[in-house]
């Protein structure tokens, strides 16, 4: 057995001529194998491995090439074969039921699952699809085997096909319960889930309907008559001339696209338009659309209109003469419906391949915009181009209670951004009790965006109580939004999803792997929807480590124990953790930089820490430092709660207040406050139960504390004595 190490950091190890092992971390590596010993220096076409420092590691060559860490120990018996049982073993360590063992073969039958294409007719769906294996495994360990022929070729910016056609290769990530570390570890292979815009966490409106330029604005009109916040319309396939495919706008419906388009953004909303690039076959352009003219100039010899998307000149064709011309008119993003074929990558899901280019095209328009698409998943690699839609379910209760678990799962693998139906694709008017519960966990889900196929799910048409349930949730997910923005910076930064299952935070606990019809939004609060019909519908609930207090109604609980909840029609369960700091602002019609923020401060008898992120929340600005990140630490110990707010880092950025007003909120349960100390002086207050930016009503007290406007450099103190 011969053994070189062929270059390092990372450490990357030839095994006779037919291995290759490279240790990116101390619980991920890539194995590789060809027949004719020769390997590509090359990545692959989805692969982005970062890694730049040695591993820590021991190496054993007694017959066996062992390679070992604190977290995993390999053993490959260089045969000459591929990889199979007899050649390869890995024992991981710390997995939650101790240690486990890899052979290939074996099949993983504790994975909690990844990401399904979509949701399409759940739970019939579509016959070939199958739920795909996340990060998260009882077992502590997560295999990718890459199939795809081909490589990035850095020298064209396009691609190349390997140099041997018999070969593995292989990703092994050996986290044991560390499930953080192993979502480090895939965005530090597979790249980062990049920061959507701030405007995306907001509400999205969205219809199969032959609206006119004017319907659309009246319905925008609506919405703010209602005092109800939109951001974003989304436009099915209709504002096309032949409704299904090509790109001319439809003159009936849109008489001057531009003017329309003006009129929106005076409305401060963003708008989306459908795109259907073909199933299976990708669409050929109209023989009368004016976007032909447009591809022959660049493409003279063609004669099929349809894009080739292996083909460089194709895509560069299609990708700058359509998809970024039309995003440069004002569009704002892409909705992709639809994954196209003709002339497809081997081995690679066609959608992520689409996606790529829209999503690109998406980053090369002239505003220096966030880039953003709406689209299905295509497997391993696609959470580089959120956001994900997860298609057409039909309107069931059945269907809600699916996308609960369906949206944390997906998160182990990438997908963190889920856009549902809310409502339901395939319903006609749904009941109105099916319309609120669905709306309420819309409203704590990923991506808020109501749909359907023709039928309204315009809250206007519910009585008045669904009025208000609609208004008061949609607004307390616009308070929230500092929170949401901030989580969403950590998942850039980390890889853990913002909306993730509890076993993220408790991963020894095993009931947190049974508990799947609830999911934790970051670390500090837990929602647990209603998905059954009823006034009041019941449902078990489970209440990890900590104590769990209810935002509005209910009493507090100490986990770890499960609990019959009984949710009343307009309430969502929704609980923050003791120790957790939240930031949110007063709710406004449409997202963007907080003018005010109120810190909603949960003492929880020691010392507890939150990270505030904020940027421009529409240019990729943040990755140069044009950003502020503020630290909030709070202390309780006996009656008292000290908490200091630090001066913010980073730098100013376009559209950056020089001051925002600060306010905190803390919780006393049913006691009130007695004194507040701002800086050390004492200084009035008021004693408040409404959370928020005052859309929820808790049956707790808190003492309200508004310091006033302070500057991103100043550090702010307070003491709360109950």
């Amino acid at each position: 057995m011969k053994i070189r190490k062929i270059s390092g950091p990372p450490a990357v190890y030839l095994v006779d001529k037919n291995y290759r092992v490279t240790l990116y971390s101390d619980s991920l590596l890539r194995l590789e194998y060809t027949a004719q010993g020769v390997f590509d220096d090359e990545n692959p076409l989805i692969l982005e491995p970062t890694f730049r420092k040695e591993v820590p590691h021991s190496l054993v060559t007694n017959g066996l090439f062992a390679l070992k860490t604190p977290r995993f120990a390999l053993e490959l018996l260089p045969d000459g074969k591929c990889f199979d049982i007899g050649n390869l073993k890995i024992r991981v360590f710390d997995a939650l039921s101790g240690e486990s063992v890899f052979e290939p073969g074996s099949e993983d039958t504790e994975n909690l699952g990844g990401a399904y294409i979509d949701l399409y007719k759940y739970p019939s769906g579509k016959i070939y699809e199958s739920f795909t294996p996340g990060l998260v495994s009882k077992n502590g360990y997560f295999l990718y085997r890459n199939h795809c022929d081909f490589l990035r070729d850095e020298k064209t910016g396009w691609i190349k096909k390997r140099s041997s056609s018999d070969f593995q290769d292989w990703c092994f990530f050996a986290c044991g319960t560390d499930y953080k570390k192993a979502f480090a570890d895939f965005i530090g292979l597979f790249g980062k889930i990049p920061m959507i815009p701030r405007w995306a966490l907001g509400y999205w409106y969205s219809r199969w309907h032959k609206f006119r330029d004017e319907d659309i604005l009246g319905v925008v009109e609506k919405f703010r008559e209602l005092g109800i916040p939109l951001d974003v319309f989304v436009i099915d396939t209709d504002w096309r001339k032949r409704g299904w495919n090509g790109y001319e706008w439809n003159s009936e419906f849109f008489g001057d696209p531009a003017r329309f388009i003006s009129d929106l953004k005076k409305l401060n909303v963003k708008c989306c338009l459908n795109d259907h690039p073909g199933y299976g076959v990708s669409d050929e352009l109209p023989s009368d659309d004016p976007y032909r003219e447009e591809i022959k100039k660049v493409l003279p010899d063609i004669s099929d209109f349809r894009v080739q998307w292996n083909d460089d000149r194709y895509v560069r064709a299609w990708t700058q003469k359509i998809f970024t011309k039309i995003l440069d008119e004002g569009i704002d993003f892409w909705w992709v419906d639809g994954w196209g074929a003709s002339g497809g990558i081997m081995d690679m899901h066609s959608q992520m391949w689409l996606n790529r280019f829209y999503y690109e095209a998406a980053a090369n328009a002239r505003d220096g915009r966030r880039a953003m698409i709406l689209s299905r998943w295509g497997g391993v690699g696609s959470h580089k181009y959120p956001v994900q839609f997860s298609g057409d379910t039909y309107s069931t209760f059945e269907t809600i209670k699916r996308q609960i678990s369906f949206t944390h799962q997906g998160g182990n693998i990438g997908a963190a951004y889920w856009s549902h139906d809310i409502g339901g694709f395939l319903g006609k008017n749904i009941d109105e009790e099916l319309f609120i519960r669905w709306v309420e966990f819309g409203c704590f889900s990923p991506v808020l965006r109501t749909h359907s196929s023709g039928a309204s799910r315009d809250v206007w048409n519910y009585s008045a109580e669904a009025v208000a349930i609609f208004k008061k949730y949609v607004r307390a997910r616009y308070a929230l939004n500092p929170y949401l923005y901030s989580l969403a910076r950590e998942c850039n930064e980390t890889g853990v999803p913002p909306f993730r299952g509890l076993y993220v935070e408790y991963p020894r606990d095993a009931n947190c792997y049974d508990y799947l019809e609830q999911y934790l939004i970051g670390a500090s609060l837990m929602a647990a929807p209603a998905y059954s019909p009823g006034r009041v519908s019941t449902r078990m609930t489970y209440f990890p480590e900590g104590v769990w207090i209810p935002l509005e109604d209910g009493e507090i609980t100490k986990g770890k124990r499960s609990r019959s909840l009984d949710v009343a029609i307009d309430k969502i369960a929704l609980f923050a953790r003791a120790g957790s700091i939240i930031p949110t602002t007063a709710p406004v019609e449409r997202l963007g930089v907080p003018e005010n923020l109120e810190f909603l401060v949960f003492p929880s008898g020691g010392e507890t820490y939150s990270d505030y992120y904020e940027d421009d929340g529409v240019t990729d600005a943040c990755e140069n430092g044009a950003y502020l990140k503020r630290r909030i630490v709070a202390r309780s110990r006996g009656g008292k709660v000290s908490i200091k707010l630090s001066a913010a880092e980073g730098g100013a950025y376009d559209g950056s207040h020089e001051t925002q007003e600060i306010s905190f909120l803390v919780f006393g349960g049913k006691g009130i406050a007695k004194k507040v100390l701002v800086g050390g002086k004492k200084t009035e207050f008021s004693t408040t139960n409404k959370i928020l930016g005052g859309t929820l009503e808790s049956c707790f007290n808190f003492a309200r504390v508004d310091v006033g406007r302070v500057a991103p450099g100043n550090e702010v103190s307070v003491e709360v004595i109950f």
